[in-house]
């Protein structure tokens, strides 16, 4: 896009005529006529790609929705909340397995702290 924007300017600059009274350079009537030409053939080039952008878009989205209704991801899905249950059991169990084995090692200080109170 920035070449075809130089080349344009390129054109147009070697187009123009310099006015001799003034020294100012005139686009003539011709680069004028092939400026908004191709100004016009741009917007139209870029409505194209922003048409075709927006459609390849929209096929992408319905081809993820339809990959997240299919069976397979369904299947897969339900594997992993079973996973997911499945760790926080064993989680919950190691917890509860330490937690009974720090009781178990108080309940044996406080004997022993017994048993030295008495001695």
């Amino acid at each position: 896009m920035k070449q075809f924007i130089f080349a344009l300017a390129l054109i147009v600059f070697a187009a123009c005529q310099v006015n001799d009274k003034t020294g100012e350079v005139q686009p003539t009537a011709e680069t004028q006529t092939a400026t908004a030409e191709a100004a016009r053939e741009t917007r139209e080039a870029a409505e194209e790609v922003k048409k075709g952008a927006q459609e390849l878009g929209q096929d992408i989205k319905k081809g993820a929705q339809d990959l997240k209704e299919s069976e397979a991801a369904q299947r897969v899905a339900a594997g992993a909340r079973e996973a997911g249950q499945g760790v926080k059991q064993g989680v919950g169990e190691a917890a509860e397995a330490a937690g009974e084995k720090i009781a178990q090692e108080g309940r044996e200080a406080q004997a022993e702290a017994k048993k030295k109170k008495k001695q």
